[in-house]
């Protein structure tokens, strides 16, 4: 069995897998491909310093894989929150996700396994209640951030069916919240005082770390084919995570809502441009039964009991109404 590659392992859900397949596997057995190098504690790990937005990141990655005899490639590499430098996400995205395919199947790589997120099916009034995964994707092509994750997946599509002996896996996975998670999610929450659009109120989903950690192993040690969400057992409606969270919505109206908050981002002053204003107006909830049926996978966490984790980890001296709740 050859070596395990995973580029982003300096993101949060990539080192913690980087951590999971090296106790398991031995650090020998697995390769750290990013810019930055692992922790030290993570003896014998082998690491690649790459950076996938440089030119000839394509040749450059194909040496190591073929230097350090790899046949799995668990593909990381993304942000998790809006960035205002766009040109750089692309790069990174999009493609130096083309950079890692291109490489993966030069170098003969039997499984590739991607990260990507159910933001990819957009937020629309006509979205049905569970999107399955042969759900046309949709995101608002003003929003730069989900269109380079859609890009990304179009990539993997293309090279599954250029290179069918390569096996590729792409996760969906649903928000990440809980312990340890910092991305503009969380800080949302972080804040006391929280915009809502007047007259709506979406079911939103919430992934624990480790319920997302659990699925990216299945995939890598089951390699199936295909397109995968990964999501909580349960939404919750977002007006009544915030009354969990204690803190306090404000209405704004919906047409005015798109504009202030672009001005707002532009200004610095907020967490992600209008173009996520959608995904607190319109329901984007992802149906797991593929991935419980195909990947065994399971999530032990609700969204819920992922949001009432992080709340006690992030704010130990304000969950009065969790204490509450659990008497």
């Amino acid at each position: 069995m050859g070596r395990l590659a995973i580029t982003g392992t300096a993101s949060f859900l990539g080192a913690r897998l980087l951590r999971r397949l090296a106790e398991e596997r031995g650090g020998d057995q697995v390769v750290a491909v990013d810019v930055a190098p692992p922790p030290a504690a993570l003896s014998g790990v082998r690491f690649q310093k790459l950076d996938l937005t440089q030119p000839a990141a394509d040749q450059r990655l194909l040496d190591v894989l073929k230097q350090e005899g790899v046949d799995t490639v668990v593909h990381m590499a993304f942000f998790t929150t809006p960035r205002r430098d766009g040109t750089y996400a692309h790069e990174l995205e999009s493609i130096g996700t083309l950079a890692a395919l291109a490489a993966s199947a030069a170098a003969g790589v039997k499984r590739f396994v991607q990260r990507s997120f159910t933001a990819v099916y957009g937020a629309r009034g006509h979205n049905p209640s569970f999107l399955t995964e042969d759900r046309p994707l949709q995101p608002s092509p003003a929003l730069g951030w989900a269109r380079d994750k859609l890009e990304s997946e179009q990539h993997a599509a293309a090279f599954a069916r250029r290179y069918p002996q390569m096996t590729v896996t792409v996760l969906r996975f649903a928000p990440l919240f809980g312990p340890g998670v910092a991305n503009f999610y969380t800080r949302i929450f972080d804040n006391r005082v929280v915009p809502v659009l007047m007259g709506y109120d979406p079911l939103v989903q919430l992934l624990h770390p480790d319920d997302a950690l659990d699925a990216a192993e299945r995939a890598v040690r089951k390699a199936p084919k295909g397109i995968f969400n990964v999501v909580p057992r349960s939404p919750i409606p977002l007006v009544s995570a915030l009354h969990l969270a204690e803190k306090i919505p404000v209405s704004v109206p919906h047409p005015a809502a798109y504009a202030i908050a672009d001005l707002l981002w532009a200004m610095g002053l907020v967490e992600a441009p209008g173009g996520f204003v959608d995904y607190v107006r319109y329901p984007c909830v992802a149906d797991g039964e593929k991935a419980e049926r195909e990947l065994g996978f399971k999530a032990r966490y609700g969204s819920r009991d992922a949001l009432e984790q992080y709340l006690r980890y992030r704010h130990p001296k304000g969950t009065r109404r969790l204490a509450g709740a659990e008497a």
